[in-house]
């Protein structure tokens, strides 16, 4: 494995604490210029399969209904567990990614759920199969260093994009998250997480804010493509 991730590893909890949970549950507030078409903000009920690459969102997509991504699927399910829409393969969907307002919904409801599974997942999952990674210059922030870790994801895990960037602050934990996003929409996404949390051993960010990057790397604050607070963080082996 990567040094860099080794250490980030540890600094999340190591793997020994991780391999114990399947599920993590919590209630999330989700906002943000991506989930505009997703109702008001009624907190919602997440629960992430670890192992799985699967999380499923409560309500999302439509008024009464679920959003379940697992791995490279997306399925909006009504109340009585009809499918609504999906995507059967999101990897070779032709998704059209404009993220001038309105954000079409089904391309809010696959970044809502893949950033949600990215955000309780990270930086546990960059061990999957078919990861590839290599460590970029570090970043300065602020007058400090932080680590970045490229990883390229494999094409059965669905996401907006194949290469992501992430970078580990002095004590090895994950501060910052930067993906393009694939086909034309040329903009690149800056997710900034914060408020760190130890829940069963495991040590995970409760609030991450996502915006557009610009061209000299920092974040624009003006616009919130998406923005994630959670509470009641609980793992479980069911």
């Amino acid at each position: 494995m990567n040094k860099l991730l080794d250490k980030a590893i540890a600094a999340h909890g190591g793997l020994a604490s991780w391999g114990v949970h399947n599920v993590a549950k919590a209630t999330a507030s989700l906002d943000g210029d991506l989930c505009a078409k997703f109702g008001d903000l009624t907190p919602r009920q997440i629960t992430v399969f670890q192992h799985l690459q699967r999380v499923v969102i409560e309500p999302l997509g439509c008024v009464d209904c679920r959003s379940d991504l697992e791995r490279n699927r997306l399925s909006i399910l009504g109340s009585d567990g009809s499918l609504v829409t999906g995507v059967e393969d999101v990897r070779s969907a032709q998704l059209q990614y404009d993220f001038k307002l309105p954000v079409d919904p089904l391309v809010g409801v696959l970044l809502a759920c893949s950033t949600v599974r990215s955000f309780l997942t990270a930086p546990f999952h960059l061990i999957l199969e078919g990861v590839e990674l290599c460590e970029l210059v570090p970043w300065n922030e602020g007058g400090n260093q932080w680590r970045v870790l490229r990883a390229e994801l494999p094409p059965d895990l669905a996401t907006a994009a194949r290469i992501h960037d992430y970078f580990f602050d002095a004590n090895f934990l994950l501060r910052r998250h930067d993906y393009h996003v694939d086909g034309d929409a040329g903009i690149t996404i800056t997710e900034l997480l914060s408020h760190y949390e130890d829940c069963h051993g495991v040590n995970m960010p409760t609030k991450l804010r996502g915006y557009p990057r610009r061209a000299d790397l920092t974040p624009d604050l003006s616009r919130l493509m998406i923005s994630i607070d959670i509470s009641g963080l609980e793992f479980s082996v069911d």
